[in-house]
């Protein structure tokens, strides 16, 4: 994730009303969670929004009945190099959209998620606090690590729907 230093990105706070283009990393491997974020995904475009999602699974290589679309899609290990950082064409792609707001449902300790955050070109990146990653993201929630993904999703997307309302209204 040292490249992160070596690259530039417009960055702005962006609250879900003025975005149009969003993004969502997340960890598919529970499939509770797959089905919450493509509900999620829905409610953003049921809003009107574009969205993509990518999500990874710890697995060599995706199941054959695991298939995307060009709006959500998935990688596994084989698409990760020897230091876990991913590499093919689609994430390439899904790095260099310059989404207005990123969501990053990942969970705190994944590389792979992580360094995709990290060379997002997304204006506004959204994530859980972490102290060691605040240079990641742009707006950090707090929320308690016990929490279920449900939780974490709805009180991101509450503080985004709330966040910057007066300057924009």
């Amino acid at each position: 994730m040292k490249q992160h230093a070596s690259y530039s990105r417009e960055r702005a706070i962006i609250n879900i009303d003025s975005a149009t283009n969003i993004g969502i990393v997340f960890c598919g491997d529970n499939p509770d969670d797959v089905e919450l974020i493509k509900s999620h995904v829905q409610t953003l475009r049921n809003m009107g929004k574009q969205v993509k999602s990518l999500g990874f699974i710890h697995v060599k290589e995706l199941p054959l009945g695991l298939n995307g679309s060009m709006m959500h899609q998935y990688f596994a290990l084989k698409e990760l190099n020897w230091y876990y950082k991913p590499s093919s064409q689609f994430i390439d792609n899904f790095v260099n959209d310059e989404f207005d707001i990123l969501f990053d449902f990942g969970a705190i300790t994944q590389l792979p998620i992580m360094y995709i955050n990290s060379m997002s070109k997304a204006k506004c990146k959204v994530g859980r606090y972490v102290e060691k990653y605040v240079d990641f993201y742009d707006v950090m929630v707090e929320v308690d690590k016990s929490k279920k993904l449900d939780y974490v999703v709805k009180t991101i997307h509450n503080y985004i729907m709330l966040l910057n309302k007066k300057a924009v209204s």
